[in-house]
């Protein structure tokens, strides 16, 4: 009883009330009635015995509860103590080897499907994804949710690397990154791979020297090796044209795991190799080596014994329903259920989840959550007057993406700038300012574009009236010299027939050879002016093709710029995905994962220096 004590000693302060109302309750019980005794003895009402046992019972009982409610403890418990807050990086090959179809289908398909089994062991700490090729890439930053990643390893391939090649060093190098920056000075790396060459792995070993990162790895392949087969159906081959044979080379990986305390697992049919690698990677390598060490003593509240006296002594306070009251100890009851009343928060935190966003943006009485139902629902005006006023960190990079699908880059360039003066890590405002920065871009070139084009457009129209004037002339001065032919034409024939009816008239001859010399002189005459007419008739229809292509092009520039200044008043969204490729491959993310990991991986490219060359390029 030496460590008996009181786990909540301040219950013990109402005793004092106790020790008041004892006294008042025993001295009520010697008043007098209100009858007078021998009034009372006349009536045959006898003064009746006052119960003498109430009182004391009471205090008993309020004893007792007073000392159960304050946690009498003598004796204690030890539990076991670890940390739950290990972080881990799975880092992923993506060098064209993984092809190789020495297991089936081949070993990218295989790699994908176990790290998408190790992910749902990792039930604590947090996760990261790295892939490599010639150089290492993060596709996700340490994150809790699994599900991130598994939503992203599906669509990991050689084909979306920004360079060929094999250097896994590269890789371990952005895994160690990744956790220095989260402040983890101790984690586990683990390597999905097919094989390392003899330079990977010294450079490898010269990185993970001097640190607690624990590295594990799992080889995905065969010792035989197979060619490795592109998508495309053709087989590798290297410099001198000979087909190239991955095999799995365990005499590489064994050092680095023997070096850092893992584990190497070679990928099986069944899951004994990923489980292997869960239990060993759970949990962080401190904390797996002094997990027997390291334990809580924590003390028994044993004032829970107490109750089973309480429960007897206030049966007596029933009397005669002492029956009843056991009765109703065990007769079954109904369940209780929550109160359905839900505030409006939570009512429109339903209806968000349900994708119906206009009825939550009605529902939310958090600015917040009200801004990003009306993002969601495509009302983007009404989600920046809503996130304006707000300076969190979340909503400010919220209501940059609003100015963005509004079509107002520059502050959506001013929120994201804000919040990366926070926050430099924001891997997403990163990532957005640099896709603004090129539609705003592009927007500009496409406005100086359309400036040039319409004093060319004015040129034209101006240039149409005089020739539309010319071509009027043109077809007048057609139609004057079709008539005068019309009138040759008619007068060769009236002397053709006088010469038939009086060919004894001379002069009538002469006039008639006169008309014929004329006719074939006129003739060529009216055939060369024709030839004229046709060709200024030509080159005035070819100007009059020219000036109304010009036209309508001037007409189509016109209508498309009243179409988008139409379309970006109205439906911002739809202009910019019809103009911009970037933004337009923003809507596409939940279609096409692989091309936004892929920007992703190239813009992280451009950001860094050129790598050397790896030893080998598959």
């Amino acid at each position: 009883m030496a460590d008996f004590t009181f786990l909540h000693p301040l219950w013990l302060i109402a005793i004092l009330p106790l020790s008041l109302l004892l006294p008042w309750l025993k001295g009520k019980q010697h008043n007098h009635g209100l009858i007078a005794p021998h009034l009372a003895e006349k009536l045959g009402l006898g003064q009746q015995q006052a119960s003498t046992g109430f009182v004391p019972m009471l205090g008993f009982c309020w004893l007792l509860t007073v000392i159960a409610l304050a946690g009498p403890s003598w004796e204690k418990t030890s539990l076991p103590a670890y940390s739950i807050s290990g972080a881990r990086v799975l880092v992923m090959d993506m060098s064209r080897s993984m092809y190789a179809t020495d297991i089936t289908p081949n070993r990218l398909t295989q790699a994908r499907y176990k790290a998408l089994d190790i992910l749902p062991g990792w039930k604590e700490g947090s996760t990261g994804l790295v892939t490599y090729a010639a150089d290492g890439y993060v596709v996700s930053p340490l994150t809790q949710d699994s599900n991130t990643l598994s939503s992203l390893i599906p669509h990991l391939s050689p084909e979306i690397m920004p360079l060929q090649g094999s250097n896994a060093a590269a890789g371990i190098e952005e895994a160690i990154n990744l956790l220095k920056q989260a402040g983890h000075r101790q984690g586990d790396i683990i390597l999905v791979t097919d094989g390392l060459s003899d330079k990977e792995s010294s450079s490898t070993s010269a990185l993970l020297a001097d640190t607690r990162y624990r590295l594990s790895i799992l080889a995905v392949g065969t010792r035989q090796g197979a060619p490795v087969r592109m998508p495309d159906g053709r087989l590798l081959t290297n410099s001198q044209g000979e087909t190239v044979v991955a095999k799995v080379e365990l005499d590489t990986l064994l050092p680095l795991v023997k070096q850092t305390g893992g584990q190497l697992q070679l990928s099986q049919v069944t899951n004994r190799d990923v489980d292997s690698l869960v239990a060993a990677t759970a949990k962080p390598k401190e904390n797996a080596n002094k997990e027997k060490e390291k334990e809580l003593v924590e003390r028994v509240n044993n004032g829970f014994w107490l109750l089973i006296p309480l429960i007897v002594l206030s049966l007596f306070g029933f009397r005669r329903g002492i029956v009843i009251a056991a009765m109703l100890v065990f007769m079954p009851v109904d369940h209780a259920f929550a109160s359905p009343w839900k505030n409006q928060d939570q009512l429109g935190y339903d209806a968000f989840h349900q994708e119906n966003y206009e009825s939550a943006a009605e529902q939310f009485s958090s600015p917040q959550w009200k801004g990003v139902a009306q993002y969601k629902a495509g009302n983007y005006q009404q989600a920046i007057e809503t996130l304006k006023p707000l300076g969190d960190l979340t909503s400010r990079y919220n209501l940059g993406n609003a100015y963005a699908r509004s079509g107002e880059f520059e502050k959506a360039i001013d929120s994201y700038q804000s919040v990366l003066d926070e926050d430099s890590q924001h891997a997403d405002a990163k990532k957005n300012i640099e896709l603004v920065k090129l539609a705003l871009e592009q927007q500009q070139s496409e406005e100086n574009k359309s400036d040039s084009q319409d004093p060319s457009s004015d040129d034209q129209q101006k240039s149409q009236q005089p020739q539309n004037e010319q071509n009027e002339q043109n077809e007048q001065n057609e139609q004057n010299e079709q008539n005068e032919d019309d009138n040759e034409a008619q007068e060769s024939q009236e002397a053709d027939e006088s010469e038939q009816a009086n060919e004894q008239q001379s002069q009538t001859d002469q006039n008639a050879q006169k008309q014929s010399e004329q006719q074939p002189a006129s003739q060529p005459q009216s055939k060369s002016q024709k030839d004229d007419q046709k060709d200024d008739k030509q080159q005035d229809e070819a100007q009059q093709i020219k000036a109304g292509q010009a036209q309508e092009d001037v007409q189509d520039n016109e209508k498309k710029q009243q179409a988008k200044q139409s379309v970006s008043r109205q439906q911002p969204h739809d202009a910019l995905s019809a103009s911009d490729p970037v933004l337009k491959k923003l809507e596409q993310v939940p279609d096409d994962t692989s091309a936004l990991i892929r920007a992703q991986l190239m813009l992280q490219a451009r950001q860094k220096q050129a790598p050397q060359v790896t030893e080998n390029s598959w």
